[in-house]
């Protein structure tokens, strides 16, 4: 896969390929909204084609040669949560803190910050 990334995300390590999941566009976010409300976390089929088809829409972002077939051979059972919770870091703090780690900055927690 391209090694050119082009939004900023979470580094997500797939069976052995370490992939930037950037968040969710808007777009991608409405079209799928109905899904992520019935999403239950479960291994039943809706759930599982939930995950692969909101991972692939944050993932072509950086990597638009990704197919849902090679994707869905990446996800297991054992990654499932960590691949939705990558997706859907919709605060960015997950984001903002390994961004600041590569960086070699300190990280900040909810807990400094002003109130």
């Amino acid at each position: 896969m391209t090694a050119i990334v082009n939004v900023k995300g979470v580094s997500l390590n797939l069976n052995g390929t370490t992939l930037v999941v950037p968040p969710l566009t808007l777009g991608a976010l409405q079209q799928l909204q109905d899904r992520l409300a019935a999403f239950t976390g479960g291994l039943d089929s809706a759930s599982i084609a939930t995950v692969i088809d909101v991972a692939l829409a944050a993932l072509r972002r950086n990597y638009p040669e990704l197919n849902r077939e090679a994707l869905a051979d990446m996800i297991d059972v054992a990654n499932m949560v960590d691949v939705m919770q990558a997706v859907m870091d919709v605060s960015g703090m997950r984001r903002k803190a390994q961004e600041e780690a590569d960086a070699g900055e300190p990280s900040i927690g909810t807990s400094s910050m002003p109130t």
